[in-house]
């Protein structure tokens, strides 16, 4: 009879814990992404200019698998509801490649891995990826088009790109990954506006034939 009740007090404790690491736990999180969800393979397969966008550079607080926003000046606060489902770094990377594909139909977007010597690169810098309590979004980043040599900068720009919040109050994972998916949108639209004002690499092995030094 004691061995019963033995067994019986550790059943029930076995349950009460199990029932108390739930409720601590809670329930699991929502994965999010910065890129639109496709149905269908994205045609990158175009014969014009070759860029190859390398890993974009973000502070290191911020390469994270938590979705931060702004609490403060100082402050910043981890979605309990939320992640990234990659590090901000490569999230960020692969938005800004799925955008410029759609930005730059005749050329040849790829990413970097490996490097291509036949194509240009794009380096892209983020120095401020923030949102803010009333839910507006600021990116402030610096980005460079390197010739296939890897030295001559054919192209740079900065810019900072602000996207209100288009709700009141305080915004929800979804309403802070809209926002940040449309600053980048902004950012690759000035990085592929200055790709297009380039010659393309056909225009200038043509002049090369034609001028030869």
């Amino acid at each position: 009879m004691r061995r019963r009740s033995k067994m019986l007090i550790a059943l029930i404790s076995i349950a009460l814990t199990s029932v108390v690491a739930g409720c601590i736990s809670g329930p699991a999180r929502q994965i999010y992404v910065l890129s639109d969800a496709v149905d269908t393979p994205m045609d990158n397969k175009a014969a014009g200019t070759e860029l190859q966008l390398e890993r974009v550079l973000v502070p290191d607080y911020l390469d994270t698998t938590d979705i931060l926003s702004r609490a403060g000046e100082h402050e910043l606060h981890a979605s309990s509801s939320g992640r990234w489902g990659e590090r901000l770094s490569l999230g960020i990377m692969h938005a800004l490649w799925a955008d410029l594909v759609v930005q730059l139909p005749q050329d040849r977007v790829m990413l970097a891995r490996p490097a291509e010597k036949s194509a240009r690169q794009i380096l892209v810098n983020v120095d401020a990826f923030d949102v803010w309590p009333n839910g507006h979004c600021v990116l402030a980043a610096n980005w460079t088009i390197l010739d296939t040599d890897r030295t001559a900068i054919l192209a740079a720009g900065r810019g900072t790109f602000i996207v209100p919040s288009d709700r009141g109050g305080k915004p929800s994972d979804g309403a802070v990954v809209s926002v940040m998916a449309e600053a980048l949108r902004q950012l690759a639209e000035s990085i592929a506006r200055a790709a297009k004002a380039l010659p393309s690499q056909a225009e200038l092995r043509d002049a090369m034939t034609n001028h030869p030094a």
